[in-house]
């Protein structure tokens, strides 16, 4: 059954707390180095790392988060506990969301922060400091970028779709892979190469169909919430059902496209 929508006064804590996200992600987000870029430390797969200013951001964001109430553990990507998972409270951070963008001087990056309490993400923010684009989103009370109400796009179709999708490396020439069956169905592809700002761009309707099957929870947790809110649903590549807080398989769109999704990728044709 689906979770029941939270009262008046639990969608107005959630509101709060999207604010506080928000005024963290701006303030960081907005402060991060340009010139930071020195990497400090690499990661497993290929271009894979963190840079100062990575670092730097998420120090800033968990002593801000702290402060406002010590009580919440943060997981954080340069710092994750992953335990921290099945915390019952717990703020969940990217400190640079597209990280290869940011040192490489494209403006597609962002600062990601999600709340999650009770096994679902009740509050968020996006911010992309280049872009100058911040999304919010609150339990049951819709999704906005820069104050303005979004909606995920009505594309029906999958043959219509403009799509974003992060697979593995390979695919692109395995015969019947993932990949080359989303590229065969629908309009076009694109790879922006930040899935928190895809996620945002899908909730805005830029994108009608977000795949992606790497992701981490700090990908997923914040930017997940702003395209329910908008409208769209989350579902597991793994079950087709609606898909965990930090599911790494996901699809993403309007409940037709989503389900029609789910049902053309969840078994690849190997």
């Amino acid at each position: 059954m689906p979770e029941a929508a939270p009262s008046a006064p639990e969608r107005a804590r959630f509101a709060t707390l999207a604010q506080l996200a928000r005024d963290i992600a701006v303030s960081v987000g907005d402060a991060i180095g340009m010139e930071d870029t020195a990497i400090v430390t690499r990661k497993r797969g290929r271009a894979n790392f963190a840079t100062a200013a990575d670092h730097a951001a998420e120090r800033a964001i968990i002593d801000l988060l702290h402060a406002h109430d010590p009580s919440v553990p943060v997981l954080a990507e340069e710092s994750a506990r992953k335990e921290l998972v099945a915390a019952e409270r717990l703020w969940v951070v990217d400190p640079i969301d597209g990280t290869l963008n940011f040192s490489r001087g494209l403006p597609f990056y962002c600062v990601a922060i999600g709340y999650v309490e009770s096994g679902r993400t009740r509050a968020a923010a996006v911010h992309a400091p280049r872009t100058g684009e911040t999304f919010v989103a609150a339990d049951g009370s819709g999704a906005t970028r820069n104050g303005v109400t979004i909606h995920v796009s009505r594309v029906a179709k999958l043959s219509e779709a403009f799509a974003v999708a992060s697979l593995r490396f390979g695919e692109t020439k395995t015969r019947g892979s993932r990949f080359a069956t989303l590229n065969a169905t629908c309009a076009r592809l694109r790879v922006i190469g930040s899935a928190a700002l895809e996620i945002c761009y899908l909730a805005t309707g830029r994108f009608d169909l977000f795949v992606h099957e790497a992701l981490s929870p700090w990908d997923i947790a914040g930017p997940a919430l702003i395209a329910r809110e908008a409208g769209a649903e989350v579902r597991s590549l793994k079950t087709g059902k609606d898909a965990l807080w930090y599911e790494r398989q996901v699809a993403i769109a309007n409940p037709k496209l989503a389900k029609d999704a789910v049902r053309l990728l969840a078994k690849p044709r190997m």
